[in-house]
C-alpha cells in the first residue's frame, strides 16, 4: 500500500487513527498498540500476503534473540546468539535481494549455466533488516530493558517508517510507544501532521511524479537525446530524487505525528551542503548513522591512523552502494561517493576552499554520481555520459531550465519541512493552505507511483 494512493488516505489511514484512539480512550493501551502492529502488518501485505509473513518471522526470531540474550550471562552462548542473530538478518536480506545478483555473477566469472532465480523482494526489507541488526546488537550489549512483544512487533512493523525508513533506533521508539501522555488524540500534532503530510505529498506527485516523466522517457530511448537533452534528463533525476525522497521523509514524519509519535528527522536540505561530508550528513541520515554507529566504529573508525581510516570509509560506502541494490553501478556510486569522503579528509584544513565553490564542486559530483544510481547497468550511464559528450547541439530546452532553476531555488532558498513546521504559527490561514495544497495533491492522483526508495 502507498501512501500516496486513495485507499490509504481515505480508508487505511482513517480507520489505523480511530481504532487506536478508541482504544486508547478505554485506556486499553496494549490492544491499542497491538491493533496498530495488526494494522501495520496488513499495510506491509496489503499487495503481497507473502511479505507479511516473512515481516512476522523475522521480527519473532529477532525477539526471542533479544529476551535470551538480556537473560543469559554466559558470554559464549550470548556471542554466538549475536551471531546467529546477524546472519540470520544479513541472510534474509541476501537472500531476497542478493542471490540472483551473486549467481549471475558467477556464471559470468566462471561461464556457469546455474540458473538464475526469480525472487520477488519484499518492500522495505533492508530498512527493517537493518533496523533489527541494531537491536539485536544493543541487545547484546545490554543497552535497553527488556521490552514486551507487542512493543517490540510495533516498533518494527509501525507502517510510517516501515517501507522507506527512517532507520529507527529503539531508544527513540519505543519509549514513546509507552508514554500514556502520547495516548491522547492532540490537535496540535494533527496538524502539523497534516502540514508535513501535505507538503510531502506535494513534493511526490506534483514536482517529483512530473520530473519522473522526463527521467524515464531518456533512460528508455537514450540514443535519442542530443547533448543537452541528456544533461537535462541528468538535472531531471536529480531533482526528482530528492523531491521524491524528501516527499516520503515529510510524509513518514507526519503520519507519525498523527499518533503523537515523533520520527528522527532523515533528511535536511542535503543539496545546500557545501561538501560531500556535509552531504551525507544531510543525506538520509539514519542511514548514515546506522553504517556510522554498526560498521565504521567497529571497524575501529578513524582511532588507527590514516590509511586505516580511508579504508574504513571506503569499505562503509561500498557497503552502503551495495544496501541501495544488487547491481555493480550502485556499487560504483559507492565507490566514487567513498572516494570523494577520502579525499575530502586528505584536503580539508590544507587547501582553502570558497563556500560557493565547495557547494559548486559538491553538486556537481552528486549530479554525475546519481546517473549510476538511476541507471540500469554502468554500461548504459556511460552511455548517457556519451550522449552529454558527443550528442550533437540540438534544441536548447529553455523550458525545462527555466522549470529546473525554480527548483533549485525553492530547495536552496526556503526552509526545509521541519524548520517550517517547527517554526510556523498554527493560525487558521495556515491550516486552510495545508488543505488547499493537500486536495491539489489529492486531485493529481490520477497515476500513482511508488518512492523510488521503496526499490531499496
Amino acid at each position: 500500500m502507498l501512501f500516496n494512493s486513495y485507499i490509504f488516505i481515505f480508508v487505511f489511514l482513517p480507520v489505523a487513527l480511530g481504532v487506536y484512539y478508541g482504544l486508547n480512550h478505554w485506556k486499553q493501551y496494549k490492544a491499542a498498540m497491538a491493533a496498530l502492529a495488526a494494522l501495520s502488518v496488513v499495510f506491509y501485505g496489503y499487495n503481497n500476503p507473502g511479505y507479511a509473513l516473512i515481516l512476522l518471522g523475522s521480527v519473532v526470531v529477532n525477539y526471542v534473540l533479544h529476551t535470551v540474550l538480556l537473560k543469559e550471562n554466559q558470554a559464549v552462548f550470548q556471542k554466538t546468539c549475536l551471531i546467529f542473530g546477524i546472519l540470520f538478518n544479513l541472510g534474509l536480506l541476501g537472500y531476497f535481494k542478493y542471490l540472483g545478483f551473486f549467481i549471475k555473477n558467477i556464471n559470468a566469472l566462471f561461464g556457469g549455466t546455474f540458473l538464475v532465480p526469480s525472487i520477488a523482494l519484499p518492500l522495505g526489507i533492508s530498512f527493517f533488516t537493518f533496523q533489527q541488526v541494531s537491536f539485536v546488537v544493543d541487545s547484546y550489549y545490554k543497552r535497553m530493558p527488556r521490552y514486551g512483544f507487542i512493543e517490540y512487533a510495533l516498533f518494527v512493523s509501525f507502517f510510517p517508517q516501515l517501507v522507506a525508513g527512517p532507520i529507527v533506533l529503539h531508544s527513540e521508539m519505543l519509549p514513546q510507544f509507552g508514554d500514556e501522555a502520547k495516548k491522547k488524540l492532540k490537535f496540535e500534532n494533527l496538524a502539523a501532521g497534516l502540514r508535513y503530510f501535505s507538503m510531502g505529498l506535494a513534493k511526490k506527485v506534483l514536482v517529483a511524479d512530473s520530473l519522473g516523466k522526463i527521467v524515464d522517457a531518456g533512460f528508455q530511448d537514450i540514443w535519442a537525446l542530443d547533448r543537452w537533452g541528456a544533461v537535462s534528463v541528468m538535472l531531471a533525476y536529480t531533482l526528482q530524487i530528492y523531491f521524491d525522497f524528501s516527499g516520503y521523509c515529510d510524509m513518514a514524519m507526519g503520519l507519525g505525528r498523527f499518533f503523537n509519535i515523533d520520527l528522527p528527522v532523515n533528511f535536511d536540505s542535503p543539496y545546500k551542503a557545501g561538501n560531500i561530508a556535509e552531504f551525507w550528513k544531510r543525506w538520509h541520515m539514519t542511514l548514515t548513522r546506522f553504517f556510522t554507529t554498526y560498521l565504521y566504529i567497529p571497524l575501529g573508525g578513524s582511532r588507527k591512523g590514516k590509511l586505516r581510516t580511508y579504508l574504513n570509509i571506503m569499505i562503509v560506502f561500498t557497503v552502503s552502494g551495495l544496501w541501495h541494490g544488487a547491481d555493480w553501478s550502485f556499487v560504483l556510486w559507492g565507490i566514487l561517493h567513498g572516494a570523494a569522503q577520502v579525499l575530502y579528509r586528505c584536503v580539508e584544513g590544507k587547501i582553502r576552499i570558497q563556500k560557493w565553490l565547495g557547494f559548486c564542486l559538491t553538486f556537481g559530483f552528486v549530479n554525475v554520481t546519481w546517473v549510476f544510481f538511476r541507471a540500469e547497468s554502468i554500461g548504459q550511464a556511460f552511455s548517457l555520459f556519451g550522449r552529454m559528450l558527443r550528442g550533437g547541439n540540438g534544441r536548447f530546452p529553455f523550458m525545462r531550465l527555466g522549470i529546473f532553476l525554480i527548483l533549485m531555488a525553492v530547495i536552496l532558498l526556503s526552509k526545509n519541512t521541519h524548520e517550517y513546521v517547527k517554526e510556523k504559527t498554527l493560525t487558521w490561514k495556515a491550516a486552510v493552505a495545508d488543505i488547499v495544497l493537500f486536495a491539489a495533491s489529492v486531485f493529481s492522483l490520477s497515476q500513482v507511483s511508488a518512492f523510488l526508495y521503496f526499490n531499496f
